[in-house]
């Protein structure tokens, strides 16, 4: 992957690579100031698979970062400053990092008190770069110095390029390992079929820690289009981002569903004007058929994308929304990317007339590694199949549904948000679906609690306009008009908006707290 950003500087040295703001830096700039990083790396004793730990938010000097860390050999792990204390310290723990790169250590101190000992595990072996120190800033420290001693070390596609951290069942994060060739395989595919080139101006609005970053990132890279970043203070505050996109001159952007929604709630969105914006691309949650068709309203030139795929497999199916989609019906994840093969688990497979259900399994070029330093739970998170010792197939946990007339897959909803309720089995995302269909409910979300005698019931959250008049009856009448009564809410809550997590994701554990508050 670092290849690519060396390719793109000897082609379109002197184009803008990245965009920040107020500041550009070309690919000239962006690869020199990499290569000098990565010789400092070197100088200073990384060896090939070491973690390099960031400590920053999205921008230049991240990516300059991240590439310098991959040109060195290193493992880049992204951190998120937004997480809890506990949990940047388990994920430093987790990886245990070679070096650890911020852009103001003294300031992360203050803020975090634990971080002042990285977490605790900071000893000899480990190498503290303070952006904001000169003395400790490698390219400043070597910014004169010829790279022409400095050898990129050699790296097989198959090798880790870097660790992304997601929620672990036992409360303690777990690091996904992706190699050069998986996420390789997502670019040069996205780069294809979205004809990125060197015209295009990729938004960046997600976290480095979140595996849509590589979509603008490797991209720009690998097409020499510019990686336009979003800065983090706007990206959930619609009518400052609303402005951004059409100032900026986005013409793709790829972000989770839910930054679309806030969007098409902020009603100066539909008054300006996007004519560069010509890929509007989606995922990490489903996609609302109605927000499509109300955001294609304002962006007509823009061709509509759904994609689909955890964290452990980056994006594996894709579906191009057809002009005349049907707005009440479920948006599917398409089919397989050429790179991943897609099966249903047979162990669960159902079947109601010629349309199949079942659990959904991945393999292909773009599969994790596996959990790092997690054995035991890489192993149960795989399944062999086939003759001999098998293909590796990812179980993703996810229930999804073939259109036997497309070949599409849909989107059913979480096997481990699946619960069951008078002996029926219930898809929470069934519900929300029908909640969405409301037409003055713009967002919601449902979860299950059980009692002390473990009965199930069930809460749904729901986003409206607060002067639309509606009542928790008329959602439940509503509801009953798509669901069986043993589906229907015990309780309804009015939110203005729902909590997200870093991800820009659903948080449901809040959800669960402020219904326990609400008890």
């Amino acid at each position: 992957m670092h290849q690519f950003l060396i390719r793109s500087a000897h082609r379109w040295g002197g184009a803008v690579a990245v965009a920040e703001e107020e500041t550009s830096s070309t690919f000239e700039q962006i690869a020199r100031r990499a290569l000098s990083l990565a010789a400092s790396f070197a100088d200073r004793g990384l060896e090939k698979g070491d973690r390099v730990a960031l400590l920053m938010p999205k921008s230049t000097e991240a990516i300059i970062s991240l590439f310098g860390a991959l040109l060195a050999g290193g493992i880049y792990v992204p951190v998120d400053l937004r997480w809890p204390a506990d949990r940047i310290e388990l994920a430093l723990a987790e990886c245990a990092p070679r070096f650890v790169v911020a852009m103001d250590l003294g300031d992360l101190a203050r803020q975090i008190p634990s971080m002042a000992r990285i977490g605790g595990i900071a000893d000899s072996s480990i190498t503290i770069l303070d952006m904001k120190a000169g003395k400790s800033l490698p390219w400043v420290e070597t910014l004169g110095r010829s790279e022409t001693g400095f050898s990129i070390p050699e790296i097989a596609p198959g090798d880790p390029a870097l660790i992304l951290f997601t929620s672990g069942s036992s409360g303690r994060p777990k690091g996904v390992a992706l190699s050069h060739k998986a996420v390789s395989a997502f670019v040069r595919w996205s780069s294809q079929e979205f004809k990125l080139g060197t015209e295009d101006r990729l938004a960046s609005p997600s976290s480095l820690s979140f595996d849509l970053s590589t979509f603008d990132i490797f991209n720009m890279a690998w097409c020499g289009a510019t990686c336009v970043i979003v800065p983090e203070s706007i990206v959930w505050m619609p009518r400052f981002l609303a402005q951004f996109i059409s100032l900026q001159r986005i013409t793709a952007w790829y972000s989770v569903p839910s930054v679309l929604s806030a969007l098409l709630a902020e009603k100066s969105f539909a008054q300006k004007s996007y004519p560069d914006l010509r890929l509007a691309v989606f995922a990490g949650e489903v996609l609302s058929g109605r927000d499509l068709a109300r955001a294609r309203t304002i962006l007509p030139r823009a061709d509509f994308y759904n994609l689909y795929g955890p964290t452990e497999t980056n994006v594996v199916t894709w579906y191009r929304v057809p002009a005349g989609f049907d707005p009440d019906c479920p948006i599917p994840i398409g089919r397989a990317c050429p790179y991943a093969e897609l099966m249903f688990d047979p162990a669960g497979v159902e079947k109601e007339g010629r349309t199949e259900t079942g659990d959904l399994l991945v393999a292909g070029d773009s599969l994790m590694l596996g959990y790092w330093n997690r054995p035991a739970e890489t192993e149960r998170a795989f399944v062999a199949i086939g003759e001999g010792n098998g293909k590796r197939f990812y179980r993703t946990g996810d229930r999804v549904a073939r259109d036997p007339a497309t070949g599409d897959f849909v989107f059913v909803g979480r096997k481990d948000r699946q619960v069951k309720r008078r002996g029926y089995r219930i898809e929470l995302g069934e519900i929300e679906n029908a909640l969405r269909r409301h037409p003055q409910i713009l967002d919601a979300a449902v979860i299950s609690t059980r009692d002390g005698e473990m009965r199930t019931s069930i809460g749904a959250f729901a986003c409206h306009d607060p002067h639309s008049g509606i009542s928790a009856v008329e959602v439940r009448t509503h509801c009953a008009r798509y669901l069986p009564a043993y589906m229907m809410p015990d309780q309804v809550v009015f939110l203005r908006v729902l909590p997200r997590n870093s991800r820009g994701k659903t948080d449901y554990a809040a959800l669960e707290s402020l219904l326990q508050d609400l008890s």
